[in-house]
C-alpha cells in the first residue's frame, strides 16, 4: 500500500538509490544536509526542534532514516561527531516518530558485531562492536527500537553510483590509478559482503510496503576482501589487476579495530519471501559500465 515516506540522508550513497525506488510507489519527501537539491529539504537532524517542526508540517506515515557518519576512521578520530550523526539524529527522529505514530526504518551496520564467528551472524545474535562507529550505530539501534513500529536493517559495505558533489570514492580512485599504470594496495584480511545500493533500495521499498518490523539483515552472500573485490573490478574494466597488491599490516595499536568476518546471515530475509541481493560477481560488469572514468 502506498505511504507518505520521509527519507533522511536522501543525498548520500544509499539515500540516492533509495529515493527513486520509494518514489516509484510512494509519496516521498527527502532531507539532505550535504547535497542541496531543489527536490530535497535541508534539515539538521541533530537539532530536535528542526526535526519536530518538519514532522509537524509534513506528517509522514514512515521514516526511512539514512543519516549517518559511515567513515569508520573519522568516527574513531571524532567521537562527538559520530555520536551526533549516528545517535542524536536517530534519537530525534525516533522521538518524533513515537510522538506521531510514524513507522521507523533505521539503517544499521554489520560492524555492530566483532567478526569472531566463523559462520556469520543472525539477527538475534548478540552485538559486540569493536570501534566507535559500531558502538554509535548500536546505540542508534537502541533508540530506534523505542518506536513501537520499527524495522532495524543491518547492512554490509555498500557500493553504488558516485554521489554528486563528493570526491572520488576508492573504486574510482583505484580504476584511475590502474589506468595510469600505478600500483594500488588494498586490504586482503577483512572479508565483507559488498552489496549494490540498488539491490538494498529494492528490499527497503518492499519492506516499507509490507510494513516489516523487527530486525532484518540485507546483504549479498558473496564474501570478499577488498583486494579480491578490486581484482574483479579491474578485470571488468579491462585494466591490469596485476598492479593490485595486498596492503601491509598496520602496526598494532595504530589501526581502527575492524571485524575480520562481519558476515550477515540472510535466512530471515529469504524466509520472508524477499530477494537476497546478488553478489559482486553478478553485478560487476554492469556496475563498472555505469561508472564514468577510465577503461582498458
Amino acid at each position: 500500500m502506498p505511504a507518505k515516506v520521509l527519507l533522511t540522508g536522501a543525498g548520500g550513497l544509499l539515500g540516492g538509490a533509495v529515493l527513486p525506488a520509494l518514489r516509484a510507489r510512494h509519496e516521498v519527501v527527502g532531507w539532505s544536509r550535504s547535497r542541496p537539491a531543489p527536490d530535497l529539504y535541508s534539515v539538521d537532524a541533530t537539532r530536535s526542534t528542526e526535526v519536530d517542526r518538519f514532522f509537524d508540517a509534513h506528517r509522514p506515515d514512515v521514516c526511512v532514516h539514512c543519516v549517518a557518519a559511515p567513515d569508520v576512521a573519522a568516527c574513531e578520530r571524532d567521537p562527538d561527531m559520530a555520536h551526533a550523526l549516528n545517535v542524536r539524529t536517530t534519537e530525534n527522529v525516533a522521538r518524533a516518530c513515537a510522538r506521531q505514530a510514524v513507522r521507523l526504518v533505521y539503517l544499521s551496520t554489520e560492524f555492530v558485531f566483532d567478526g569472531k564467528s566463523e559462520t556469520g551472524y543472525a539477527e538475534d545474535d548478540v552485538p559486540n562492536p569493536l570501534q566507535m562507529y559500531g558502538r554509535t550505530k548500536l546505540l542508534g539501534e537502541e533508540r530506534a527500537s523505542e518506536v513501537p513500529e520499527h524495522l532495524i536493517v543491518r547492512l554490509p559495505v555498500l557500493y553504488g553510483a558516485p554521489v554528486p558533489g563528493r570526491g572520488l570514492g576508492w573504486i574510482e580512485r583505484m580504476l584511475l590509478a590502474l589506468s595510469e599504470g600505478r600500483t594500488v594496495e588494498l586490504d586482503d584480511r577483512v572479508e565483507r559482503q559488498p552489496t549494490w545500493t540498488e539491490d538494498v533500495a529494492a528490499v527497503l521499498e518492499e519492506a516499507v510496503a509490507r510494513r516489516e518490523t523487527g530486525v532484518l539483515h540485507v546483504a549479498s552472500r558473496e564474501r570478499l576482501t577488498k583486494l579480491a573485490w578490486g581484482r574483479k573490478l579491474a578485470e571488468a574494466a579491462g585494466l591490469p589487476g596485476a598492479l593490485l597488491r595486498p596492503a601491509p599490516a598496520v602496526p598494532e595499536g595504530q589501526e581502527v579495530p575492524r571485524p575480520a568476518r562481519p558476515w550477515l546471515l540472510t535466512d530471515r530475509l529469504e524466509q520472508r519471501g524477499m530477494r537476497v541481493p546478488a553478489g559482486v560477481s553478478h553485478h560487476v560488469e554492469s556496475y563498472v559500465r555505469s561508472l564514468p572514468g577510465p577503461r582498458g
